[in-house]
């Protein structure tokens, strides 16, 4: 679970997004969902244990994509 704590509301994409995805390898996955026409709304970045990015698929879903970081 990712929990974002702020003092009001979160930026745009964030909190929009219904759901998550893990998968493999984010490269390679956006850049396939990319040419399925979803839109990545925040570049994929790095948190302690996993790369995330926020996405949005054709229909209006926002969803995270993200994989773990291997140590």
């Amino acid at each position: 679970m990712q929990v974002l704590v702020t003092a009001g509301h979160l930026p745009y994409p964030f909190g929009h997004e219904m759901t998550g995805y893990e998968v493999n390898d984010i490269g390679v996955t956006l850049v396939k969902a990319k040419a399925a026409g979803v839109k990545i709304l925040s570049a994929p970045y790095t948190t302690r244990d996993r790369f995330t990015a926020i996405a949005e698929f054709p229909g209006g879903c926002i969803a995270e994509v993200r994989t773990q970081v291997v140590h």
